[in-house]
This record gives structure tokens, sequence and C-alpha cells, in this order.
């Protein structure tokens, strides 16, 4: 017997029929420039050398940096070392220049190697510098907890439509390892591993592998009505939790929970949005995948054989993906909205954080224009080029593949 054609798919963006008008292609370069600038801003703005010769030695400190916690402190003249377009920390203050600078103010003489092309703040510390780092801070944040989000959220909204609420069975120790235990577990892991505490690493670990060989063991038992299996009403479920998420507005729930973390760090926030995100991919993809589950091809390959997994990942999966990615999309931005929020509420991210929210909270407290506009633009771009990019995806004629 033949496979359904829809079987065969390996890339749906063939079958996505986009209209390429500028806006939608001016969205495209334009967000690729700020990921370039993410990835490569350490080479565009800083203090660090990107490659110098010293005693007739070659050596680029700036790679070596990204691997070793060690400063640069090699004398060297800039005659022997080529340094970034602009050669400032965002951290570092410029002693010639302590107080605000405007970008257009002309008092200070400065060259093209030392000028500050975007001002300085107070205390004299790159705009233009800051701005690089900070989009890397914003990306990182928005792509990272989309990323969880998508993971969590698209999982469970598959497996709630799929299964619905008969489909499962779990034994409730199992169900309570995987549901609260494994995923804290996981997350005071990574934790540990990002501050490199290695003895609550080794506890952690520990931890997991024993709430895994529990699970193990209590799901081949059979000797009690407690380790018995159960059906799970994971649609029930999952629609209670999406409704009582909706019932509160994400801010709220946002500042609660940051003030729950007593050290601040990037990846409480990438938690933080990440747990307030996961709803949205599931309510779509669990619609998506209400609808796709009827579908002749899928219940072809029911008659086949093929097992529940196969069909979620190979065949469910791939014809819903479109609408997740302007879902995907819309939530990046979303995701670096609520990052420069708490930026410019100065919450949640450490102090030496280079971030937007950061820059235009100074500005504003220090009637500096140029600390407000440009981030701001920064901002306004990021999400304008995100909300036009899912726009021009949803407007696609995207025939599913059957």
């Amino acid at each position: 017997m033949g496979i359904p054609c829809g079987l065969r798919n390996k890339n749906i963006f063939k079958h996505m029929k986009i209209k390429n008008d500028i806006s939608f292609i001016l969205s495209k370069w334009v967000i690729g420039i700020y990921f370039l600038v993410a990835l490569f801003g350490s080479f565009l703005a800083g203090d660090v050398p990107i490659f110098c010769k010293i005693n007739g030695k070659m050596s680029f400190p700036l790679i070596s940096s990204f691997f070793t916690k060690a400063s640069f402190n090699s004398n060297y003249s800039e005659e022997s070392c080529i340094m970034p377009f602009i050669p400032y920390s965002p951290l570092n203050i410029d002693k010639d220049h302590p107080a605000a600078l405007s970008p257009f103010d002309d008092s200070k003489k400065e060259t093209s190697k030392n000028k500050h092309w975007l001002g300085t703040d107070k205390l004299g510390r790159d705009v233009a510098s800051g701005m690089i780092h900070g989009t890397a801070t914003a990306l990182k944040i928005g792509i990272i907890s989309v990323f969880f989000a998508f993971i969590v959220g698209v999982s469970l909204g598959m497996m709630s439509a799929y299964y619905k609420d008969d489909g499962i069975r779990i034994s409730i120790p199992l169900l309570i390892a995987l549901l609260v235990v494994i995923p804290t577990a996981i997350y005071y892991m990574i934790m540990e591993w990002v501050i490199f505490n290695s003895s609550v690493l080794y506890l952690s670990s520990a931890c997991l592998v024993g709430i895994i060989i529990f699970g193990a063991i209590i799901s081949w038992s059979n000797k009690s009505d407690y380790f018995k299996k159960h059906n799970v009403p994971i649609d029930m479920l999952l629609l209670k939790v999406i409704e009582i998420r909706k019932s509160f507005p994400g801010i709220f729930i946002l500042l609660a929970l940051v003030s729950l973390f007593a050290v601040p760090s990037i990846w409480n926030i990438v938690f933080i949005i990440a747990l307030l995100g996961w709803t949205e991919f599931a309510r779509f993809a669990r619609a998506e995948t209400l609808a796709v589950k009827e579908e002749n091809y899928i219940l072809s390959v029911k008659v086949l054989g093929f097992s529940d997994v196969r069909i979620l990942v190979g065949h469910i999966l791939p014809n819903i993906l479109p609408t997740l990615i302007v879902m995907v999309c819309f939530s990046i931005g979303s995701a670096v909205l609520l990052e420069s929020t708490l930026s410019f509420l100065g919450i949640g991210l450490p102090v030496e954080e280079v971030t937007w929210g950061k820059m235009m909270a100074e500005g504003r407290n220090m009637n500096a224009w140029w600390l407000v506009v440009f981030p701001g633009l920064a901002i306004f771009i990021l999400i304008l080029s995100l909300n036009t990019l899912a726009t021009g995806y949803q407007k696609s004629n995207f025939t599913r593949i059957f």
C-alpha cells in the first residue's frame, strides 16, 4: 500500500506562497541586521582588541576572551592592534567625557577612532556601544524564552487535542514527578550550571536521576491502587490552566514572579516570560490539531498502524507549523517588550546587564533625549519588523499538505 501523499512532506515552506511585498522583504532584512549585530556585537563595540601583534607574536584577544574570564592587560599601541569600530565597552567610563555628551555636541574635539557617535550618558559611557550590546540582550531573552514556551505549549496543546481526556493513562506519583518535581530539578540544574556552582549541580543531577528511577519503579508496580494507572484528563486540565492564566493581567503576574527571585538574573526573566507565554502556544496548537486530526490522511496512517508519536511529530506538526511560526514572530516581539519594560522599571535584571530599557530610564531621569530616542527607536523598529514578518506569513497562501 502506498503512503498518503501528505506523508512525504519534508519542507513545508515550499507550500507557502508568500507575497513578497516591500514591507515583508524589508522586515526580513531588518531582522537579519538585528541578528548580525547581536552575534557580532563584540566585534563592533568593545575595549578588547580584535587582533594584536606584540613582540612579533600575533594574538586574538577578543576571541580568547570568549573562552576565558581573564581581562586583556597587555601593553599595546593603537598601531599594533585592530580595535572594534567603537572602541568602548558599554560599562566603561570615558574619563575624557565624564558628563552626558549629546551626539551633536561639538565642544569636544574627537577623531573618528574615539568618537561617541550616539553620545554618552551621565557617567561617560558610550551610548552606541550600549545599543549594540543591548541588542544581544533583547534577542537572547526573546528567542530563548519563546523557544521554551514553544516546546512546552505546542507539546501540551497537541497532546490535549489528540488524546483528549481518556487517551493517556499514568500513575499518580509519576504524574506528580513529571509535572512538578522533574521541571523544578531541571530548572535548578540549568541555573546552577549558569553560575557554575558544581556542588548544587551534582545534587540536582542526583535528585533528577533518583526521580527518574523512582518513576520507573512505581510505573511497574501494580500492588496498590495508588500506583495503578489512571486516565489523565489532559484536555480539561489544559483548558482550565489557560482560563486561569487569562484571568490575570500578564504584567501583574510578571511583577509578582520577579519578586520571588532574590538574585536578579537573565535566566529568571527567560523562565518567567516562558511561563507566561506557553499557554498561547498551547491554545493555538490545540485548535489546529483538532482540525488536522480529522483529515483523511491522518485517519489513513492510524489504519496503517503508525505510532502516536510518529503521527504527532511527523504528520500533524508539519501541517500546523505555519500558524505557529506566525505566533513565534509575535511572541518574540512581546518578549522583547516585556524585557524592556522590566529593565525600564529597574527590576529583574542584574545591574551590570546593558539593556535598552535601562538606557531609556536613565535618559528620562537626566533629561537626555538621545538616551530615550535611540533605544526607543530600536525597540519600535524590531517589534514592527517582527509583526510585519508575522503578518506576511499570516497572509500567505498556505495549503495543508495532504
